[in-house]
């Protein structure tokens, strides 16, 4: 099955190398309502209800306790995937990995190789309500196919927008996966993929800057997994896009990172060029139906 939305423009890949709301009760007129929101919330003018009188403007949501919704997403506020060169085989080439790489996994392509981040984190909330999280994404990274389209077709780089819901990694190239897993309770998963810049074009080994909203689907307590994967263990680094003889020519350094982002990851540098790739999220705004 395909990505579930528009197909990407993005910017052209290379080949991988060879070395490796609001308030309770009524919306107003001009918004929608959300679970249990006071006074800050996202709905329209006149929506009312027992959290209080729905604001005007935005801001997040607030639950019925008076707590944030932003609060049920804390667990991914500002986490990040990261995939540092080990070794650097060619001028854009490094491995992912020291040593052998793990045999595919064909059971599971997502997972295949060096898996250079894998983490999960437990969604708070309601068990059994749903949730829509919104991220901003920011990074840079090279380019993956998962068999389908991705939810915009102009942006580019360092602004390339790479949000796929649903797909599979292709086995036909050996690039990056960076994957959002969410499995709620009782439920099959959903991936979402964050690096599909499609199509892929020159044979050159390019990484892009990435920089935009996403939105995952999921319910109150559902285990979420974040993983950067690279099923042949070799990866391009930080070049940017194009590559002159041995030297990297433009190094991605994205500009405009989230500060809440900077100050939860204090090891990281942001305002270097990474040897590698990395992928940081910040949540912006929780809503329920």
């Amino acid at each position: 099955m395909g990505c579930a939305t528009e197909q990407k423009g993005g910017g052209t890949g290379g080949t991988k190398g060879s070395g490796g709301s609001s308030s309770t009760g009524t919306a107003g007129s001009s918004g929608a309502t959300t679970t249990g929101v006071g006074g800050t919330g996202m709905a329209g003018t006149g929506g009312t209800g027992p959290g209080g009188a729905a604001g005007a403007g935005g801001g997040p949501s607030m639950d019925g306790g008076g707590g944030s919704l932003l609060d049920v997403a804390k667990a991914l506020n500002g986490q990040m995937m990261l995939g540092p060169c080990q070794q650097d085989t060619e001028a854009s080439v490094c491995k992912a990995k020291s040593g052998a790489c793990p045999a595919p996994n064909t059971a599971d392509h997502a997972l295949s190789g060096a898996l250079t981040t894998d983490k999960t984190v437990t969604l708070g909330g309601t068990m059994g309500t749903d949730y829509t999280i919104t991220l901003h994404i920011q990074g840079e990274v090279e380019s993956k196919a998962y068999g389908g389209m991705d939810q915009n077709g102009t942006a580019t780089s360092p602004k390339a927008d790479g949000w796929c819901v649903g797909g599979t990694p292709v086995t036909t190239d050996a690039y990056m996966v960076y994957m959002i897993r969410v499995t709620n309770p009782g439920a099959a998963k959903t991936d979402y993929f964050l690096n599909s810049l499609q199509p892929p074009g020159v044979p050159n080994h390019t990484t892009y800057g990435i920089d935009y909203m996403a939105s995952i689907q999921a319910k109150g307590g559902a285990t979420i997994r974040l993983v950067a994967a690279d099923s042949n263990c070799t990866m391009m680094k930080n070049c940017g896009p194009d590559v002159s003889g041995t030297t990297c020519r433009a190094p991605i350094i994205p500009a405009g990172v989230e500060p809440e982002a900077i100050a939860l990851n204090p090891s990281f540098n942001f305002n270097t060029a990474f040897n590698g790739q990395w992928v940081v999220m910040t949540v912006k705004n929780v809503t329920t139906p």
